[in-house]
């Protein structure tokens, strides 16, 4: 059986260009908690939680087609899960609960994983932005029942996570988990599903008409996207060692993902990866050289970014380096060898 064709809009030589300098760029953070600061550590885990949150979005939205403005929510809860089967006492549950730090990071994902699995075929009866409306409105809603609950989050004090795991150790788990997202996240964009995923985007009566499922893939997408978001708020609560219904569940969390993928370049998985580490360098880069005026000097920025760079950053580096790369790379492997041409 022939092994199957690369797809002709996949740069052969620019993705092993890619692969060796990932492999370089997670080395290099493997140190970073031992040979920097403090400071540096936590702005490099924020990048590390950005990709995680924007590789995860970009899933359901980038690949499947549907747009969710409550990402916040499944971070949050799966923050909120996490902190509490590591220090149940503080909530009044029983000790009996109480988990290990590592085995408490999957099950706030698998906590967002249910809760994405319970609402999806609700929210998933409305379409386009009522879809977007929704899942927004329900992130509203368990921000403020969350709020509410102060037995069980501290309300507007927040939850403290009791823990002696240093955040050297915390760095390094985020870094894998990261890894394992965007791996993960691959592999299912490569299968059937991700087909599946795609086909909906395009044209969702024509998937249909072709034996597509719709919602199953819908809730597949949705379902794993909410379990990377959920253990992304895990690993913020476990290296943060506090949580808050006003902060941790906030809208921001949402806004900022958005704003990564849209910069990097939606529907591809390197987009966010780019748009995380250049919206935090944005971000850190500014204060020092406008102060008060960073934020706003940030928002102009990215405004002009995403209007003239529709793309976003991986849609003009794969167009001007990559594809070229692979274009060279074509002629030079087309062009007979001298031997060749004089038995012509």
């Amino acid at each position: 059986m022939n092994a199957p064709e690369r797809r002709s809009d996949e740069p052969k030589f620019g993705y092993r260009r890619i692969l060796a300098v990932s492999v370089l760029v997670v080395l290099l953070l493997a140190v970073v908690p031992f040979v920097t600061n403090a400071s540096i550590t936590e702005i490099a885990f924020t990048g590390l939680v950005f990709v995680m949150l924007g590789v995860s979005w970009n899933l359901l939205a980038g690949y499947a087609g549907q747009i969710s403005l409550g990402h916040a929510a499944f971070f949050g809860m799966g923050a909120f899960v996490s902190a509490w089967v590591t220090t149940p006492a503080r909530a009044g549950l029983p000790t009996s609960l109480e988990m290990p730090i590592l085995v408490s990071l999957p099950v706030g994902g698998l906590a967002a994983a249910i809760i994405a699995l319970v609402i999806g075929p609700i929210m998933f009866r409305l379409r386009g932005h009522y879809f977007a409306i929704g899942t927004l409105a329900l992130a509203a809603i368990i921000q403020l029942l969350m709020l509410d609950q102060r037995q069980f989050t501290g309300g507007s004090t927040g939850y403290y996570i009791d823990s002696d795991v240093l955040p050297e150790v915390m760095f390094i788990v985020a870094l894998f988990a990261t890894v394992l997202t965007v791996a993960v996240t691959y592999q299912i964009t490569r299968s059937s599903p991700g087909l599946a995923m795609k086909a909906i985007h395009s044209d969702e009566s024509a998937a249909s008409s072709l034996g597509v499922n719709p919602l199953k893939y819908k809730m597949y997408a949705f379902v794993v996207s909410s379990f990377f978001a959920g253990l992304t708020g895990a690993l913020y609560a476990q290296y943060t060692l506090y949580v808050n219904p006003e902060t941790t569940l906030g809208v921001v969390w949402t806004i900022d993902t958005l704003v990564i993928v849209i910069l990097g370049g939606m529907g591809s998985m390197a987009g966010p990866i780019f748009g995380a580490f250049l919206f935090l360098g944005l971000d850190n880069a500014l204060t020092p050289l406008v102060g008060g005026l960073a934020t706003s000097v940030e928002g102009f920025l990215i405004i002009l970014i995403i209007i003239f760079l529709p793309n976003g950053l991986y849609g003009v580096i794969r167009k001007r380096f990559l594809e070229k790369s692979d274009e060279a790379t074509s002629l030079s492997s087309d062009q007979p060898t001298a031997g060749h041409s004089e038995e012509q």
